[in-house]
């Protein structure tokens, strides 16, 4: 059995990309015959000249809805070209839109946002074979909202990384010249992450807030808007006189080891996404063992109905949950529930899972 797992390069895209590069390693690690088909995110053209390579007996596309740009419209062309494949078609669904869910933005925005979803998502379940989502919560929506058949939809929780080097805390804080509690915001530095929240709460903060960003979008090719957002978060830490904020704006990702240090040399790390998306993040966290404070949102609450590697927000008091969370027996509780989330979705596990899903379509 061959199979192609299709995926943007890291070139512009860093989320999607690096998590199925891992998934694609576990699976080959259960001797399944697995390649990498890379096209750059948002380039339609460049999808279209890997077509011709993809003759393999299952076909695994990674979805999300923008990520070939243009409103998603190039998925209305892609997936007819791919049913008509000999190979089945497995989707992983990144992201799943709930027809409730409100946009802002202009009304010709939000029209084609509701409505080309509605249909793109149908015809994803129209021609794929397997659909697989991360949440429970987006199968509930894929098949109370969309029509799916429940049977086709797999549930497989995220894997976190294991390539990279944990620091030992208090040697990590002294190389990045930071003492006392630290508490860390990593990543995409986008409105939806809700730093400006945080921002709000500071002085009320005791330790230091660490933000740590790129200039040029690790998943998010609108640059302008992160650079916006960037220059209002600092012109707020300066016009309110906030003296324990820090900003590291530096060429980083998670192919740089100093990325992880960052998390060694973090007590805890601040997660306030307003939206119900997920977070290459948190598996980053519990990779590295470091405890999270997130916003009550769907992807967080199911988390924390298993595993207590988070504490939720749900009153906004983000100062007062990180007081609760840095109590010696709390956080040490959290930490336990790092290592059993990666114990129960360790990347062995998620190699065995895909090998039998592609197995079985293959009856």
């Amino acid at each position: 059995m061959k199979v192609a797992l299709i995926l943007p390069s890291r070139k512009l895209e860093k989320a999607i990309s690096s998590y199925a590069m891992e998934i694609t390693k576990s699976i080959k690690n259960q001797g399944l015959n697995i390649e990498n088909v890379f096209y750059e995110a948002g380039s339609v053209k460049s999808f279209f000249k890997i077509i011709p390579r993809l003759n393999h007996d299952v076909i695994h596309l990674f979805h999300e809805y923008n990520l070939l740009g243009n409103f998603g419209l190039p998925f209305f062309l892609i997936y007819p070209i791919l049913f008509l494949k000999k190979g089945a078609l497995v989707t992983t669904m990144s992201t799943v839109l709930s027809q409730k869910e409100k946009f802002k933005g202009s009304f010709l925005k939000n029209f084609l946002r509701k409505y080309l979803y509605f249909f793109q998502n149908r015809l994803i379940n129209w021609t794929s074979d397997s659909v697989i989502v991360t949440m429970k919560s987006h199968k509930d929506i894929l098949v109370n909202e969309y029509g799916f058949d429940q049977d086709k939809i797999k549930i497989f929780t995220s894997g976190g990384p294991t390539e990279f080097k944990v620091t030992e805390k208090e040697k990590a804080k002294k190389e990045l010249k930071l003492s006392g509690d630290v508490y860390l915001i990593i990543g995409n530095l986008v409105p939806d992450h809700g730093i400006h929240l945080i921002l709000k709460q500071a002085k009320k903060i005791k330790g230091t807030i660490l933000i740590v960003g790129n200039l040029s979008p690790i998943n998010d090719r609108n640059e302008q808007r992160i650079q916006d957002y960037l220059k209002y978060l600092k012109n707020y830490v300066k016009e309110n006189n906030i003296k324990n904020v820090r900003f590291d704006i530096l060429n980083i990702t998670d192919e740089n080891p100093l990325w992880y240090k960052y998390f060694s040399a973090s007590d805890i790390v601040l997660q306030a996404y307003r939206k119900n998306i997920g977070s290459g993040i948190f598996l980053h966290c519990v990779a590295t063992k470091t405890p999270i404070v997130a916003n009550d949102t769907e992807f967080f609450r199911e988390i924390k109905k298993k595993f207590d590697c988070l504490n939720l927000v749900k009153d906004g008091d983000y100062a007062k949950v990180i007081k609760k969370v840095m109590k010696p027996n709390n956080y040490k509780k959290m930490i336990k529930g790092c290592e059993n989330y990666l114990k129960e979705n360790s990347w062995d596990k998620l190699g065995k899972r895909y090998k039998e899903l592609y197995e079985f379509l293959m009856i």
